[in-house]
């Protein structure tokens, strides 16, 4: 696998070689820091024993004095005032721990390790300054190497590489590897992100990858609900659509085949054929209304947003000013009665007016000719109001009734007298009654037709304010 392949090795590597790094660094510092405590330790006895015994010697010979023991170590004699003074060209003793004795260093010493110095001869080198001046004043200790040590430094340098790499593989497989297999639970839950094959990492670990999993469920969770809303969305918008295009196909089929006939009928065929026009264009107005209606509904404007206020008597008498002359050239009487005083109430003023104007069309649409259409607006008690639409059309059945305001719901008789309608009105009336807190009920109109109720509290008059207050009442 590519993760694996890459990061698990690449941790691996470097784990090995920080380990080493570190144990070799570690080591020499002990090494180093140990043996030169140990060196100085026993040359300061060996110093003294051997100025003890070979001083004199040492301080007569004219040359220098020199001396090399059976294992090879050599001791020189130098004096350190001279060396100090002129300096050497021989590079005896070792320059550079005469430049740090020169510092302050008591006992300077220097280790070469085989592996790291292959060209020098010697082990180490040590300077102890026995005396401020004198051929005996500073003594320079060499030693050789040691070819079991070098060997043993390589074992041991070999037994810190492997026990570093087993190291760094130990840990690599304890804890790098449930990590990586954390993350790889990781990756293909967000691969399945949003889609039917998601499957949660279910990682409950109190750390950042817990943290990381949680999210992943709530994001898969989040994304599922909001293509859920869009799918909603989208249907919703292709029945509305639907329903616009069904709507509207048949009354503009009747407006231009009124036209069409009434282009070419004679002068006494031809004012009917305007009439049934006119309904046509009141029919093709009012459902455009209902329509855009609809649409602000379904996407939740609030009608009481900003505190809206409408008066209902004066909406009342617009909408029956409005649809008098359809009313008129139907043959139907509409009328209407409102009190006194304004009645006030808390909705949108536009949203109201389309509403009592769906009523008011609708028993109109469905009177029989020659009939009645009321429309009654009254306080009934204190603080509430009441308005009643009826008409003597033919009704609906209990049944019917029980379905009305339901959106597309249409009585067979209404079907049959107009098949132009959609329910749509009606529902438009329930459904703002039932966000601005009004009762809608349907009736029947005893001995037949269909009596519609709204009922609901206004908002109480100002002091003083009446019709005489620059309201005039319809005469």
């Amino acid at each position: 696998m590519k993760l694996w392949g890459s990061l698990s090795w690449r941790i691996l590597v470097s784990a090995a070689v920080l380990g080493l790094l570190g144990t070799l660094g570690a080591t020499y510092l002990a090494v180093m820091l140990g043996a030169q405590s140990a060196l100085r330790a026993a040359l300061r006895p060996t110093t003294e024993l051997i100025m003890s015994e070979q001083g004199e010697a040492c301080r007569s010979a004219p040359e220098g004095w020199f001396r090399r023991t059976s294992e090879g170590v050599e001791v020189e004699a130098f004096d350190f005032a001279r060396v100090t003074g002129a300096g050497t060209s021989s590079g005896r003793p070792s320059p550079e721990l005469l430049a740090r004795m020169l510092q302050g260093e008591a006992q300077p010493v220097s280790f070469y390790f085989p592996l790291f110095n292959r060209k020098s001869s010697w082990g180490g080198i040590m300077l102890i300054r026995v005396a401020d001046a004198g051929p005996c004043s500073l003594l320079e200790y060499r030693w050789p190497i040691s070819s079991a040590r070098a060997s043993n430094s390589r074992w041991l340098f070999l037994a810190a590489v492997l026990i570093t790499t087993a190291m760094a593989a130990l840990s690599t497989f304890v804890v790098i590897h449930p990590l990586l297999q954390r993350l790889r639970q990781l990756h293909r839950s967000a691969g399945g992100l949003g889609s039917g094959g998601f499957v949660s990492a279910v990682d409950a670990g109190p750390d950042e990858l817990g943290e990381l999993s949680r999210v992943l469920d709530a994001t898969h969770e989040r994304v599922l609900a909001d293509a859920a809303r869009i799918e909603a969305q989208k249907h919703a918008l292709e029945r509305h659509l639907a329903d616009v295009a069904h709507d509207l196909k048949t009354p503009i089929a009747s407006l231009q085949l009124s036209l069409e006939l009434a282009s070419g009928a004679p002068d006494e065929q031809r004012p009917e054929l305007l009439v049934q026009g006119l309904e046509d264009t009141v029919y093709l107005r009012e459902l455009v209304e209902n329509l855009r209606l609809a649409c602000q509904l379904g996407e939740g404007v609030d009608p009481l947003a900003g505190e809206a206020q409408v008066e209902l008597g004066q909406t009342l008498e617009r909408v029956v000013r409005r649809l008098g002359l359809l009313a008129r050239r139907r043959g139907i009487s509409l009328e209407a009665a409102r009190p006194d005083e304004p009645v006030w109430v808390r909705c949108n003023p536009t949203m109201m007016e389309q509403a009592i104007g769906n009523l008011v069309h609708n028993a109109i649409t469905h009177g029989h000719n020659e009939g009645h259409v009321v429309a009654v607006l009254e306080t009934v008690a204190p603080g509430r109001f009441r308005l009643t639409v009826l008409d003597d059309g033919p009704g609906l059945t209990p049944a019917e009734l029980a379905h009305l305001g339901e959106r597309a719901f249409r009585s067979r008789e209404a079907r049959r007298r107009d098949p132009r309608g959609s329910g749509l009105g009606v529902s438009i009336v329930r459904e703002l009654s039932r966000r601005i807190g009004f009762t809608l009920a349907f009736e029947t109109n005893e001995p037949h037709g269909l009596k519609v109720v709204i009922e609901g509290t206004h908002l109480p008059l100002p002091p003083g304010e009446g019709w005489g207050e620059g309201i005039k009442a319809p005469g």
